[in-house]
């Protein structure tokens, strides 16, 4: 299932993704060029010298080591291919490849024209098309190929075989790794395009160990990108934290502090509120001046008060009148008391024409009556 998507997907990519990509690092040379030529001369001179490559050439006598960014550049080293191991002198560590040279008449090319389709495992269908395209069989050569054109219409792939005997390429490998300058690149210059042919005969099993490198800077970088993640999410939360510390004790003398306000403020309103029963039970009982006072205001000049007593919330008059019977009447017109009543029979006074009298009412003491 798998390979049919991807079968039927190759004819969008071969005319859609492949141009688009062909466009795209068309305009990223140009752009990166561009944006070159803005910088600084320093810093065009720092960049260009982090570009610079070892090209190594071997021949039949001398090894010949240039450094810079083409295949041009100056001459650093000269050493005798039969001279023994060590003899080469430290290089640049800016170097950021070793590209080895193989010379133009160990290396052959053919054009090839291939199915379309053949370009997702092109290099699995050239190991097994070689005898066809070449005189030498797969395991006797190191290979590799250009894409030179694409053809939708016909469903055909243009591509540039190019390959070196193995015997050849592993002999000049071995001069160049006795001087401990083991190439990350092989491949040849090509006089056409005054630049390096973009293919790298170079055997899979002598990549690995660029490849590895490469995957430990990308994982260590990749780890350092997430380490420099957490600690910018990790920072503000941190120093939010401390921030709380620092201001945990003011918020529990704050605290403390408010709780007691609140305490003094409930023993006030305490306080207040006793002060204010006070003052209305004083203001809606009456008192017995007051009691005294209305006693004497309602009765009638002829009616003296021998004792006054007040029990609970009744009142006692003893004393005598010219009209005792008049005097319930009296007693009820007051407003503070009621239920007037006499405790005792009225007696007569001889030869005064006064009556002794014992009465009682009831107090009505809040004002509200």
């Amino acid at each position: 299932m798998n390979v049919d998507i991807a079968r039927s997907l190759q004819p969008l990519r071969v005319r859609y993704a492949a141009p688009l990509k062909r466009r795209f690092d068309e305009f990223w040379s140009w752009w990166s060029a561009e944006l070159l030529g803005l910088l600084p001369q320093d810093m065009r001179n720092a960049i260009a010298q982090r570009n610079q490559r070892l090209f190594i050439t071997v021949d039949d006598r001398v090894m010949v080591v240039r450094q810079g960014t083409s295949a041009r550049s100056r001459e650093v080293q000269r050493i005798d291919r039969d001279a023994p191991a060590g003899m080469a002198v430290s290089l640049s560590t800016d170097a950021r490849d070793r590209v080895l040279l193989l010379p133009r008449d160990k290396v052959l090319s053919t054009p090839i024209t291939l199915p379309l389709a053949a370009e997702e495992n092109l290099h699995e269908v050239l190991a097994f098309e070689m005898d066809k395209h070449t005189p030498f069989s797969a395991d006797k050569i190191y290979y590799d190929f250009v894409v030179t054109g694409r053809d939708a219409h016909k469903q055909r792939l243009s591509v540039e075989l190019v390959y070196s005997p193995r015997a050849i390429v592993n002999d000049i490998l071995e001069t160049v790794a006795r001087q401990d300058m083991s190439p990350n690149v092989v491949t040849i210059h090509d006089d056409t395009i005054a630049d390096l042919l973009p293919v790298n005969l170079l055997p899979e099993e002598m990549r690995r160990s660029r490849r590895q490198a490469n995957f430990r800077l990308n994982a260590g970088l990749a780890i350092l990108c997430g380490v420099l993640i957490i600690t910018a999410a990790a920072l503000p939360l941190l120093q939010k934290y401390r921030l709380i510390q620092e201001l945990e004790p003011q918020l529990q003398e704050a605290a403390a502090t408010a709780q007691q306000g609140s305490q003094l403020r409930d023993d006030v309103a305490m306080l207040a509120a006793g002060t204010r029963y006070l003052e209305q039970k004083k203001q809606s009982n009456l008192m017995v001046v007051q009691l005294i006072d209305e006693v004497s205001r309602i009765l009638p000049d002829d009616t003296w008060i021998s004792r006054l007593d007040i029990a609970d919330d009744e009142l006692q008059l003893q004393g005598q009148s010219s009209s005792s019977a008049a005097l319930i009447a009296i007693v009820e017109s007051s407003s503070l008391l009621h239920n007037a009543r006499f405790r005792s029979p009225v007696v007569q006074i001889p030869g005064t024409g006064e009556e002794r009298f014992h009465l009682s009412a009831d107090i009505a003491w809040s004002l509200e009556q």
